[in-house]
């Protein structure tokens, strides 16, 4: 049942901070399944509970905004435990949640750009036809051709630093008896987050990305309209591809290993090559071509790598895959992961990440299923015997991320690929870091909030 458009984020101790306390014990990477099941669903009724709760989750997420439904996010794709229908359910928070309403909306447009949406375009469809966790995304057309326009939400700014300060305080006192050092995930996690907030810099990683798929007709990257977009409006060209789940739905299984190739191989080609890479890779970010070409949307979260990180991660990749169980006890240590090495279970590790790379070290093209992103997630995370013993550098805290996010889409898409000569190719590639870009100049009529 669609929900009435909000008319502000919900900002304080009652409207916000209480309730998203709250949710934060129900949403993370196991939100499924400490609230919705224990083990297989083997039952209608099970099943029926679960989108119930899926339902009750998505209404009050897509109210609140901000960090913890980013978190809704990410269950909605990483936790494999949800029936299909509960995760679709829950797939409506990468898209498809509560909007602002139409007047809001207008009033962003106006304060930033200088003038109302019908004066600043041919033509302005009120009514948004993607919404999510900090903004939301009108049909409009420009000089003739059609774009996109994404206005952030007024206050989300305020929204998501209220909500990153009380989960810095549950993960200093969450952490405090594990190596991993909760203050400095807390700020890069902030940092990524609030850089997502200046759609400024948003519009220089896009249009970095963007040059460098320009002649590639399996991916792409919408252009830029700079002259309709500000801090918190960013106006780019529309492209009519296929959401996620319509493509999964229709598409031929050629079409699926296509896409699924194509994603892959620009995640670690940009890596392993470019040193940088989109650190949210979600279901709703891809738009998708009859014959499996992707559309990449969504850069406000980037993250940028040391040519030294990269390397590290290189020497990691080559030990597993060339066997050498010594250089890999000396990769991994390089990294600063082991924080803890007496007592340290090497052959738990060695074997937890040789199943995450198995699909790299195949000879036959394999195909991603969600049980084998759960049992990776498993071994290396959940069920290690060594989680009391490594740690997370700050600066690979989005690796975790990409990894898990990565496969659970490819997982969903059901892609059958070579993995393995697409990730030999981008770790023997030669490392050379792109250059971060200047914030690119908008057409901010104002510097106020």
């Amino acid at each position: 049942m669609p929900q009435e458009p909000l008319d502000h984020i919900a900002l304080g101790f009652r409207s916000r901070t209480l309730k998203t306390a709250k949710l934060f014990t129900k949403t993370g990477l196991s939100l499924a399944k400490r609230n919705f099941s224990q083990g297989p669903v083997k039952r209608q009724a099970d099943e029926e509970l679960q989108v119930a709760a899926a339902q009750r989750l998505l209404e009050e997420l897509s109210g609140l905004k901000g960090l913890v439904m980013k978190f809704g996010q990410m269950a909605s794709y990483l936790d494999h435990g949800l029936s299909p229908r509960a995760q679709k359910v829950l797939a409506g928070l990468q898209s498809q949640s509560q909007p602002m309403s139409q007047e809001v909306a207008a009033e962003v447009i106006a304060r930033e750009l200088g003038d109302v949406p019908g004066a600043l375009f041919d033509s302005f469809d009120a009514k948004p036809f993607a919404a999510a966790s900090i903004g939301q995304v009108h049909r409009a057309v420009y000089q003739g051709q059609p774009v996109a326009v994404k206005v952030q939400y007024p206050g989300i700014t305020d929204a998501l630093e209220s909500d990153l300060k009380m989960l810095s305080r549950f993960a200093r006192l969450g952490l405090m008896i594990t190596p991993l050092d909760g203050k400095a995930l807390s700020e890069e996690l902030s940092e990524r987050v609030i850089e997502e907030c200046d759609y400024r810099r948003e519009a220089s990683n896009q249009m970095l990305f963007h040059r460098l798929f320009a002649d590639d007709s399996h991916r792409q990257v919408p252009s830029v309209i700079m002259e309709r977009s500000s801090s918190r409006v960013l106006t780019s060209a529309f492209d009519g591809g296929l959401r996620f789940q319509a493509f999964v739905d229709s598409a031929s299984s050629d079409a699926r290993n296509r896409a699924g190739e194509t994603i892959f191989d620009t995640c670690f080609r940009s890596i392993f090559r470019d040193c940088v890479f989109n650190a949210d890779p979600h279901p709703g970010n891809y738009l998708f071509g009859d014959e499996g070409e992707v559309t990449f949307l969504d850069f406000g979260c980037i993250k940028w790598f040391s040519p030294e990180l990269i390397e590290q991660w290189k020497a990691l990749a080559r030990s597993i895959l060339s066997d050498d169980k010594a250089a890999f006890a000396k990769a991994l240590t390089d990294t600063g992961m082991v924080a803890r090495p007496k007592g340290f279970d090497w052959d738990h590790q060695w074997q937890a990440m040789n199943f995450l790379y198995s699909p790299f070290k195949s000879k036959e093209a394999t195909i991603y299923t969600g049980d084998f992103v759960s049992k990776a997630n498993a071994m290396n995370m959940l069920d290690n015997p060594n989680k009391m013993r490594l740690t997370i550098p700050k600066d690979w805290l989005f690796v975790n991320r990409l990894q898990l996010g990565l496969l659970s889409v490819l997982a969903q898409l059901g892609s059958s690929g070579d993995w393995s000569s697409m990730f030999r190719a981008a770790i023997e590639s030669k490392t050379q870091p792109l250059v971060q870009q200047p914030l690119v100049q908008s057409n901010d009529s104002t510097t106020s909030a």
